[in-house]
């Protein structure tokens, strides 16, 4: 464990500096960061053999970091343990959906700590015995140069929802996974309100299922936000002992979007014209939700 270089990523300066100095006491190299975006950064500088971030933070979150890593080919072997104030069920499964290697409950002791950071940096030893083994059978003589690092594009802008050029409502394009056959039938009578500009249905684990109106920019970008703002909502409400989020309104400067929990796999989102005048919308919402629930689950 000694001498391996640990990358930390916490919006908390105490949170950061009492991992650098317990990390630093057993002889690791630390180095860290205040957001997931900078923490990209010192990644494509100069990759750690081990990622420990914050779930809840501005801006991206641990959990999409914990993705961005593990899909590039570069950088999907280095371990990332995520930190999270709460750790339940929902937590757990999406750290095993980003990719983490393990999860450690905030606040945090020594010993809940190093256990993790020994295993991941061990297994990333392992990882790297196996590799060497391989390639000294197969090639005794030369062994392949090290593959460059990928440079990390820029994180995604987000979609703007204010001030868009109107344009003609389409078709949704196909997807990998094509919607429930009568799931479009059920979406219509949102663009029949003339208030409505797009509507849209996502999963649990933010991808696409299908969506109706006027286009927009890069969709399955959108959904990825929303479910992002659903699973930081979910958080903080299981911190301060709510259940778990129903809807979000959200305002923006001539328009507004809209945030329906389907049941607990799915999700719709409206694209309003304007900021007010949203209760019509809610009970067409509400009247809506059992057949959409239906369309959903056959």
């Amino acid at each position: 464990m000694q001498g391996a270089k640990v990358l930390v990523v916490d919006d908390s300066t105490s949170v950061r500096k009492v991992l650098e100095k317990l990390l630093a006491s057993r002889g690791l190299i630390v180095t860290t960061s205040e957001s997931a975006e900078k923490g990209l950064e010192a990644i494509n500088h100069s990759a750690p053999n081990l990622i420990i971030a914050d779930v809840v933070m501005p801006g991206m979150s641990g959990f999409e970091l914990c993705q961005m890593i593990k899909m590039r080919a570069s950088t999907k072997s280095i371990p990332v343990i995520l930190i999270s104030g709460i750790i339940n069920e929902g937590v757990i499964t999406q750290a095993q959906q980003a990719g983490a290697f393990d999860v450690v409950s905030k606040p945090f002791t020594p010993d809940d700590l190093f256990p993790k950071v020994e295993r991941a940096l061990n297994a990333v030893k392992q990882s790297f015995l196996a590799v060497d083994e391989a390639v000294s059978i197969s090639n005794p003589v030369t062994t392949p140069s090290p593959t460059p690092a990928e440079p990390f594009a820029p994180p995604p802008p987000v979609p703007s929802l204010a001030n868009q050029e109107p344009s003609p409502q389409s078709v949704p394009e196909p997807l990998k996974t094509p919607p429930a056959p009568n799931l479009l039938d059920e979406l219509k009578p949102f663009l029949d309100k003339p208030e409505i500009e797009s509507v849209f249905v996502i999963d649990s684990t933010g991808q696409l299922i299908t969506w109706l109106g006027q286009t927009l920019d890069e969709p399955e970008l959108l959904a990825t936000y929303v479910h992002t703002l659903l699973s930081i909502s979910n958080v903080m409400g299981e911190k301060y002992h709510l259940s778990s989020v129903q809807s979000l309104n959200l305002e923006y400067l001539g328009k507004t979007l809209i945030i329906n929990r389907i049941g607990d796999k799915s999700s719709l989102v409206l694209i309003l014209r304007g900021t007010g005048g949203t209760g019509v919308i809610r009970y067409l919402v509400l009247k809506q939700m059992p057949q959409l629930k239906a369309a959903l689950s056959g």
